[in-house]
């Protein structure tokens, strides 16, 4: 036999490969089936994606001005605008689309070869830099999961995203995505971040805007135009680029994109002239729809005029300040000590920082003493400043280091100012529909919140005297009647309380003069007079028809003058009622409420019914009388608007703790106060001369355009004795009046709709509560 014929063993080698392909198969088959049930397992925990077809983003509250366009301010964690896809323009949605997902809608749910060259290219330049997350993914990650970096994390993100595509299908994930992602200054989708950074509808953005806004998702914070120019430009400029080599743009379009200069939208805080306002509406808002208020996409609109609103702030802040600057100047806010080589911007901005501008009142730190009229200071950005100064004691104490409020003059020179201490408010509203088309709680805003025209409870003094008038005038006395003008004592008898002796502001008193002279020159003796034959009780229900809190203003003499406390809101609402011919309508602040993109939660009507608190004749009588105030009295400062339709009363509290001007033009209503946060005396100061000035300056440009008024006299008036009277009480034979302090050429029988006065001893308050009344009040002008 030939050996060389046998059959050769087989080779060791062969037989390892044999037993190692099938180790590594069976290691494969395994592993395959542990990943599959791992999948598996990941997929049976995906989230439901079931809400998404309802979804409903956070968005903000915004309040408007009464035109219902201009903002006024914005409140909520996020700041978006929620737009169907088919809204946002194709430049927007191809600009995003070239910087993060260029091959969206050609991949699936997953991008495997862009995950491929990204890894490839991190493996290379030996750093994570390119991502491989497509639109779809994000999405995913964006509503569902975290952004922890873990392998089940990532896994569940492209199945959730498998999964999101099967259901949903890519453009509704897009617009999904371009309503959730994030992009800086609290603006959530491109729609917000294009009304935040370029003020504009996302429908009008350019291609170079549309770009920058494209290159946020990534690094909100670094890419902010706002924050980091140079590098949102950079971004811009490669995005504009990718969008060329996608065939998106022309290169005609590209050049032009890449010379658009950058121009961003002033801040779009709160109006800062509004804020009064819209803190009112704003807490009604959280009272009316809880924290959701600032969830749910409200937009209310106000009855706010801006002009009006933005008119009224500047006209009290000027006010002020000049009352201020005429009192001397206080001194520095605070004084610090400065690097000798300074201060830098950062330093400025550091030294500066836990203390607030005013409004356009901005401040500064001195960087040198007086020298002569002038302080040379910086500003909080750094800019340099030159304040002119007077040469009191005051100003001659400021050194190096004073930090110091500064005013814009429209001079080269900037002036050098002290806040005010004193504080004001002012209303103005329609008074045919009590809309508030102006409102200004204080100084400022910032400083303090406290809302002075509607928070405030004050003596009115003698601006609420015309309610008192009011309710004589409706028990049979009127504006011809002529009434004790002299000093007298008023007994327990008469007061329920401590005897009394009122007096007039100045201690001048004419004898006996008519009504209407008496209002005219707010007399306390007329006014007090009137009330007493007219009795308490009555004067007291007649005038809280108006609005007033009974609570607040009892049923005693010293009311007359104005002891009781009212807001100026209410007070511009009661001569409303004077201006319109006797219809109550409540002060309002809102016009309609919308969900937005949604239904009309609440509408007022254009024209509100109100309601009839006093007769058209009577409120035609009181209005006569307050013109006299205009034209011949404590009012007349009010002429130089030159119409003869105006109509008011001044008011000083006692001790001039208050300052009132309550008046109208035409149907507008604006009433002014002025005093300290905490009661104290203004001097010698009065309505007349602190706030009828107030009220002109605003008047001057809010009555601009509006119709004269003519009041014709109205049924059941008729003239006699050179007055105006009731018809009834011109006619017949009347009895005597029974008060030695009224006379009267018309005797009548006094009737009353609303019954006669009861006793002044069953006034609200309890007898100590009075004495303290009368002898806290003994003084108005």
């Amino acid at each position: 036999m030939n050996s060389s014929n046998s059959p050769r063993p087989p080779r060791r080698w062969l037989r390892c490969l044999a037993l190692g392909t099938g180790l590594l198969l069976g290691l494969t088959l395994v592993l395959a089936c542990a990943a599959g049930w791992w999948l598996w397992q990941v997929w049976q925990g995906l989230p439901s994606i079931k809400e998404l077809a309802v979804y409903q983003a956070a968005q903000p509250l915004r309040i408007y001005a009464n035109d219902g366009k201009t903002l006024l301010a914005e409140y909520g964690e996020e700041r978006r605008d929620v737009l169907p896809l088919s809204a946002i323009p194709k430049r927007m949605q191809q600009a995003l689309l070239a910087i993060e997902d260029a091959r969206y809608y050609e991949h699936g749910a997953v991008d495997f070869s862009g995950m491929a060259r990204a890894a490839v290219a991190n493996v290379v330049s030996g750093h994570h830099g390119q991502g491989a997350s497509t639109i779809s993914m994000q999405v995913a990650r964006n509503f569902y999961l975290t952004r922890e970096k873990t392998l089940t994390r990532k896994m569940t993100e492209m199945l959730l995203a498998f999964k999101l595509e099967q259901e949903y299908g890519k453009d509704r994930l897009l617009e999904l995505y371009m309503n959730q992602v994030y992009l800086g200054e609290r603006a959530y989708g491109f729609a917000a971040a294009a009304n935040i950074y370029f003020g504009k509808p996302i429908g009008e953005i350019t291609l170079a805007q549309a770009a920058m806004l494209a290159g946020l998702p990534k690094a909100p914070s670094a890419n902010n135009p706002a924050n980091n120019p140079e590098r949102a430009k950079q971004r811009q400029q490669y995005i504009l680029k990718r969008m060329l080599e996608l065939g998106y743009i022309s290169a005609a379009d590209y050049q032009s994109a890449l010379a658009e200069p950058l121009q961003l939208a002033p801040d779009h805080a709160a109006i800062r002239e509004a804020a009064w306002p819209v803190e009112a509406v704003r807490q009604w808002a959280i009272a009316r729809y809880g924290e959701q208020a600032y969830s749910l996409g409200l937009d209310v609109t106000t009855t706010i005029n801006l002009a009006a609103q933005k008119h009224a702030d500047a006209v009290v802040r000027a006010h002020l300040l000049n009352l201020q600057a005429a009192s001397g100047y206080r001194g520095a806010v605070k004084t610090v000590t400065l690097p000798q080589d300074g201060p830098d911007a950062r330093t400025t901005r550091a030294l500066l920082a836990d203390t607030a501008d005013s409004g356009s009142d901005v401040l500064a730190v001195l960087v040198t003493g007086r020298q002569g009229d002038v302080l040379n200071a910086v500003q909080r950005d750094g800019s340099p400043l030159e304040l002119t100064t007077d040469k009191s004691a005051a100003t001659s104490k400021l050194a190096r280091g004073a930090i110091v409020y500064a005013r814009d003059i429209g001079k080269p020179r900037w002036q050098l100012i002290s806040l005010p201490l004193m504080e004001a408010s002012l209303v103005s509203l329609d008074s045919t529909t009590g809309d508030i088309e102006a409102l200004v709680g204080g100084f400022d805003f910032d400083r303090n919140k406290y809302d002075r025209a509607l928070q405030a409870y004050r003596q009115p003094g003698s601006a609420f005297k015309p309610f008192i008038y009011g309710a004589a005038i409706e028990k049979g006395y009127f504006p011809g009647t002529l009434v004790d003008d002299t000093q007298r004592q008023l007994g327990r008898e008469d007061t329920g309380a401590q005897p009394w002796r009122p007096k007039n502001y100045g201690d001048n008193y004419e004898g006996f003069i008519t009504v209407r002279r008496g209002l005219a020159r707010s007399k306390n003796l007329v006014a007090v007079g009137l009330m007493q034959a007219t009795g308490a009780q009555y004067a007291q229900q007649y005038a809280m028809q108006f609005g007033f809190d009974a609570a607040r203003n009892p049923p005693s003499l010293p009311l007359a003058l104005g002891s009781g406390s009212v807001t100026a809101t209410q007070m511009a609402a009661a001569y409303g009622v004077f201006a319109n011919g006797g219809t109550l309508h409540p002060p309002r602040l809102i016009k309609q409420v919308r969900q937005r993109q949604g239904k009309v939660l609440i509408t007022e009507p254009a024209q509100p019914q109100g309601r009839r608190v006093v007769s058209e004749r009577n409120a035609w009588m009181v209005d006569s009388l307050l013109r006299s105030v205009v034209h011949e009295g404590t009012g007349r400062g009010a002429l130089v608007l030159g119409r003869d339709d105006l109509a008011g009363k001044t008011g000083t509290s006692n001790d001039a703790r208050d300052a009132w001007f309550a008046g109208y033009g035409g149907d507008l209503v604006t009433v002014v106060w002025m005093g300290y946060d905490q009661p104290r005396s203004l001097g010698k100061r009065t309505g007349g001369t602190l706030s009828l000035p107030v009220w002109v300056d605003y008047m001057k440009t809010a009555v601009a355009g509006r119709p004269r008024l003519e009041r014709p006299v109205p049924d059941g008036v008729t003239q006699t004795m050179d007055d105006y009277v009731y018809a009834e009480y011109a006619q017949g034979t009347c009895l005597d009046d029974a008060h030695g302090f009224i006379r009267s050429a018309l005797k009548c029988a006094r009737t009353s709709p609303v019954g006669e006065a009861s006793s002044v001893s069953n006034a609200a308050r309890d007898q100590s509560e009075r004495d303290a009344i009368i002898q806290m009040f003994s003084n108005d002008d």
